[in-house]
């Protein structure tokens, strides 16, 4: 029953759109044909007559011209008003009325040329209402029988067999177009419905695509695991930011690119669903930061980007230490807790920049640099941090092909006894690039970074071997000290490529001494120990580098065996306060645990007289040499063994 009401509605309502649409053809042609009509057949007899029939006709028409146009701009709401189809009905049955009257007045008139006429046209207007009115069945079938059955039933009525014969095809005409009336009655409901149900169906349609375009947003715009923004969607939200700005609506913002500390380390040994249950809990955390006028976004990994709508460094400094202070609170999971850091980058606009994008990368810049840094863990940009990344990743791009380029040497640095004899050498790496001599402090850590290390410290040790066995042809106990990284202890082929040196080189194992730092001591000591334990087999000796400075595990120093120990030289410059009692504690350490010290960065004569005297039996500085070209330490060595032998000789 519910279907069948709305249904009718659907009905009225298209129908009397139909109607009004298909109006102003048919008042049109009533116009002309009633024109025709009246104007071709007037005479002086029935002119007044035919010219008031037009008028009426005429006025008709127009008032039917006037209430379509009332209809068109009516509002839509307006137009589905049932008095609409009133107004339209009474309109075309009156026109019907006068067509009647038209032929009912003149016929006694009628000649033979205006008898046909008068049919035909009214035959014309009856066949064209059924398909104008077919919107409406009972208004087309009333039209039709007003139209032609007056005619008809007047022809059946004379006494001559033609008018009788056109009557009775009038009778017929009226009949079969009240049929037809009503097949396209039939016909225009079904076009109506099966539009509804189209319309429907298009709605239903575009309703889904409404709900697959937000999953499509939401897919595409919203980070899956945390719910936040993804760099994509970001970048166009904060778009009206850099607007409000150059509209004067702001008068700055800032962007803060948030890092967090040790997240591999729990992705690598937890697992990625833990590592993903992390992310969730800090996300949770940092979404209470956004508040109403802020933007957050997950640009990666482990890696958020806030946008504050705020420039003052108080403020923003204030927000930053909220932040870290969130994310370091310990995060429980199940039957474990788990604590992180984290690292922030920040930009300000106008500061630094105007550009979102560029902001950002400024942020991230500061926030690399701030990287591992400790209490400080968020930092401003400046434009010595950039400068700073620049050069870092220029230099990296460079040290691709230093050495197929022929850029790094070796140069040597003497080691001497107490009686000041040279005893070894230390080879030590340099790099000229662009007519540049580049620090080692900057060049080594970015090979570590990247592991060109292993390939670099192969060609180190090859070079210094190749050195050390010509030096061992004019001084048959010269030893050579060679750096090695923890990089290359961690490469499955180092033990082989140092014996493969050694056997190349005919040099005596004893003579070659491999220097490592602390850091070696933090490392699996299960394979450093295997490895270590392996070379000294072969006769090579270990040092450990600056020591003092790091890690300075004695227990593991005694466990290795190691040969040497380097005071850094930050205790031999301050020899003269602190450093003699430090000095003095590691020459009774030596004695005790079976190792020999090497004192390096000496520079003045006072600092070798208080080394001798504490029984320092190895020195290395300035005060004796600095580090030499090879040709040149080629001199030094043989000058050295020419003083000597005259010595010996006087």
């Amino acid at each position: 029953m519910t279907i069948n009401i709305e249904h009718s509605r659907l009905y009225k309502s298209e129908g009397v759109k139909l109607l009004y649409n298909n109006s102003l053809p048919g008042i049109l042609i009533t116009f002309i044909a009633s024109t025709t009509l009246a104007f071709t057949f007037i005479d002086n007899n029935n002119f007044y007559a035919k010219m008031t029939w037009w008028l009426f006709m005429t006025l008709v028409l127009a008032i039917r011209l006037i209430d379509t146009h009332m209809w068109i701009k009516s509002d839509a709401k307006s137009k589905d008003r049932k008095d609409w189809v009133v107004r339209f009905s009474i309109g075309c049955l009156i026109t019907a009325m006068l067509w009647s009257v038209y032929a009912v007045t003149f016929y006694p008139q009628f000649t033979v040329e205006e008898l046909s006429s008068t049919n035909v046209i009214l035959a014309a207007m009856a066949g064209g209402a059924t398909s104008i009115l077919s919107a409406s069945f009972l208004l087309s079938a009333l039209y039709n029988i007003i139209i032609l059955m007056p005619m008809s039933v007047l022809l059946m009525l004379q006494p001559e067999q033609y008018k009788i014969n056109l009557g009775g095809l009038g009778i017929c005409f009226t009949l079969i177009m009240i049929i037809s009336s009503a097949r396209s009655a039939n016909y225009i409901k079904e076009a109506i419905l099966l539009r509804y149900r189209n319309k429907k169906l298009v709605s239903s349609m575009e309703e889904t695509i409404r709900e697959r375009t937000q999953e499509v947003y939401v897919i595409s715009n919203i980070d899956s695991l945390t719910g936040l923004y993804n760099r994509t969607a970001f970048l166009s939200a904060v778009e009206g930011i850099e607007r409000e700005f150059e509209q004067n609506h702001i008068a700055g913002f800032s962007i803060f690119f948030i890092d967090l500390d040790g997240f591999k380390n729990i992705n690598d040994t937890l697992g990625h669903n833990v590592g993903d249950k992390v992310l969730i809990a800090l996300s949770t955390r940092l979404k209470s930061f956004i508040g109403d006028v802020n933007f957050m976004c997950r640009w990666g990994g482990d890696e958020f980007i806030l946008l504050v709508k705020e420039s003052s460094h108080a403020i923003t400094s204030e927000l930053a230490e909220n932040i870290i202070a969130s994310l370091s609170l310990p995060i429980r999971l199940d039957d474990q807790t788990i604590a992180l850091n984290a690292t922030i980058g920040i930009s300000v606009c106008p500061e630094h920049d105007f550009s979102i994008t560029r902001l950002i990368q400024l942020a991230d810049i500061a926030m690399y640099s701030q990287k591992g840094k400790y209490p400080e863990r968020f930092a401003f940009y400046n434009l010595e941090l950039e400068h700073n990344l620049r050069r870092k990743m220029t230099l990296n791009e460079a040290l691709k092909g230093a050495l197929e380029r022929d850029e790094f040497r070796l140069v040597y640095q003497p080691i001497v006894d107490a009686t000041g004899q040279i005893v070894s050498f230390e080879a030590l790496m340099r790099w000229r690039y662009q007519e540049q001599e580049i620090s080692p402090v900057e060049f080594i850590p970015l090979m570590e970074q990247s592991g060109r290390i292993v390939q670099v410290g192969s060609w180190v040790l090859e070079e210094a071997c190749k050195t050390l066995a010509k030096m061992h042809k004019t001084n048959a106990e010269i030893c050579m000290c060679v750096n090695i990284s923890l990089i290359q202890f961690y490469d499955k082929g180092f033990v082989n490529n140092v014996n493969r040196v050694i056997e190349r080189y005919a040099i005596p194992g004893h003579l070659l001494h491999l220097e490592v730092t602390e850091s070696l001591f933090q490392s699996e000591q299960m394979m450093i120990n295997e490895k270590v334990s392996q070379l000294q087999q072969c006769g090579v000796k270990f040092s450990v580098d600056d020591f003092g400075t790091g890690y300075s595990s004695l227990s593991v120093i005694q466990n290795m065996n190691i040969d040497y120990i380097k005071i850094d030289r930050s205790f031999i410059q301050h020899i003269e306060q602190k450093g003699l009692s430090i000095v003095q504690a590691m020459m009774n350490m030596s004695n005790s645990l079976n190792f020999s010290v090497i004192a390096e960065g000496v520079e003045t004569e006072k600092q070798r007289q208080l080394l001798e005297k504490c029984g320092i039996p190895y020195m290395q500085g300035y005060y004796f040499s600095r580090p030499l070209e090879r040709a040149n330490a080629f001199a030094y060595l043989s000058t050295a063994i020419a003083e000597e032998s005259s010595s010996e000789f006087a």
